[in-house]
């Protein structure tokens, strides 16, 4: 009898998973597989509509990568840049949420960005585009858009993004998130997994080239938000004896990197290299606590602030056959113009009334630039303060007033008090951009968890002000 009820529970439970999941060992992840009978792989598109992969490295900015002059050992990266087209001048916002919800849908922030780690349902994003056009669409990684936990809001859920498959951390705000890294935590598709052990980058990776894998014979868009190089400051699998912020952090960039080419190795294994337009960025400045040396340059991370060093960002573009080889662009490149620019790489149709602007006839090297400035309306409602801005490669102009020249390779800001000559022509000319942008008036809130709570400061609100409570962790 007892036999027969340890069988009776096995198919009960065999019952309850989705079709074609399969109990696994060690540490990796779960997911679906489709049918266990499974039909002979399909032949890989060699040619025809192209696949797009685009990866979003975290808390990164331009200073740390090789083929930008920066300190840290990143081959796979740099090879991407040798075989691909390199952006000097790409510019994320100073922190992770305004840069994804901007990337996604195209948009200014005062248009559609309402909280931290927020997008409202209903926004159309680059996959909803993608999936719109017949690709299979697939994200794995970080997600921290469903909201914050604090303020009531409840944001879109992948599926509602135009995602068909989802493997990703921080789904749920204030849920038992669990860890990025060691002992992760992760949702496949709807189905949370607390991992005892194992690197959640790694796991990550598997589910990434698993995707490719699967959706060879199909056109597919993969978007991979990766967790790495976010803090805290972990050893890798590479590097366990790694101590010290920097030093792990050196050790987490190259790890990363590692990854990327893993994926590009699973492309070429499955014929799929030649037909894949892949896009390598990072979401916003490296974090503050490490300063890194660029071209002979010591540049402290910028995350937060909205500051040269807060937004300059990787942008690499690898599209053999459709893109030179080994090309820079120096034109200005604004996260609300990966939207259409995977369109126009693609060969669909972008939505109409974004503010982003197609950056693939540059990236050909048909024209020099897309765009003369980018505006930036940064009310993060996070810790950080709110500044409304506009600059190009060389000049920046704030809603204050102030004006500075842009120094590319440390990264810095030098104030320019009175401008003259050109420098007085350019401030002229970006005051003429801030006029003209009805954005109405920037955020104040910086606390949103502090609702309710008593203010530090009595003549402000808490969630202006601050209080005595912060959210914990470091993730």
């Amino acid at each position: 009898m007892k036999l027969r009820k340890n069988v009776a529970l096995a198919v009960i439970a065999a019952m309850l998973l989705p079709a074609g999941a399969m109990a696994q060992s060690g540490p990796a992840p779960e997911y679906s597989h489709g049918p266990a009978a499974s039909p002979p792989a399909p032949v890989a598109r060699r040619a025809g509509t192209p696949n797009v992969i685009f990866i979003l490295a975290d808390d990164i900015g331009i200073e740390a990568f090789n083929a930008y002059g920066g300190e840290y050992y990143t081959p796979n990266i740099d090879r991407l840049a040798k075989e691909g087209v390199r952006f000097t001048q790409a510019h994320a916002t100073p922190l992770c949420s305004p840069s994804r919800v901007r990337l996604m849908t195209g948009m200014e922030s005062h248009r559609n960005y309402d909280a931290f780690g927020y997008l409202a349902p209903g926004q159309f994003t680059f996959a909803n585009m993608m999936k719109d056009s017949g690709y299979a669409t697939g994200i794995v990684g970080k997600w921290q858009l469903m909201g914050n936990g604090f303020d009531g809001r409840v944001g879109i859920t992948p599926q509602q993004a135009g995602f068909d498959e989802s493997y990703l951390w921080q789904l749920n705000a204030l849920d038992a998130k669990g860890s990025r890294y060691w002992g992760p935590t992760r949702v496949g598709n709807g189905r949370t997994k607390i991992s005892e052990e194992g690197f959640g980058p790694d796991f990550d990776s598997q589910y990434a080239l698993d995707f490719i894998s699967r959706h060879k014979d199909q056109p597919f868009f993969l978007y991979y938000p990766m967790v790495l190089v976010h803090n805290p400051f972990v050893p890798t699998p590479d590097s366990m004896t790694a101590e010290g912020a920097k030093t792990r952090f050196a050790a987490m960039v190259t790890y990363m990197d590692k990854l990327v080419g893993r994926l590009m190795d699973r492309l070429k294994a499955e014929g799929l290299d030649e037909n894949t337009v892949v896009i390598f960025s990072g979401d916003n400045g490296t974090n503050r606590q490490i300063t890194s040396t660029r071209a002979g340059f010591a540049v402290r991370g910028g995350k937060g602030t909205p500051t040269l060093s807060g937004t300059h960002v990787p942008m690499i573009i690898r599209a053999p056959g459709k893109l030179p080889v080994g090309a820079t662009r120096d034109g200005l490149f604004d996260f609300a113009d990966i939207m259409p620019t995977i369109a126009e790489a693609s060969g669909v149709q972008a939505p109409t009334g974004i503010d982003g602007v197609s950056q693939w006839a540059v990236a050909k090297g048909e024209k020099r630039s897309a765009r003369d400035w980018i505006f930036q309306h940064y009310a993060p409602q996070w810790v950080f303060d709110p500044a409304r801005y506009v600059f190009d490669a060389h000049y920046k102009l704030y809603g204050d007033g102030r004006f500075v020249a842009l120094d590319d390779m440390a990264g810095s800001e030098i104030p320019i008090p009175a401008p003259k000559g050109e420098a007085a022509a350019r401030k002229a000319s970006l005051q003429k951009v801030l006029d003209s942008i009805k954005d109405g008036p920037l955020s104040k809130v910086r606390f949103p968890w502090c609702a309710g709570q008593t203010s530090t400061d009595p003549t402000r609100p808490a969630t202006e002000a601050g209080c005595k409570n912060m959210p914990q962790g470091e993730e």
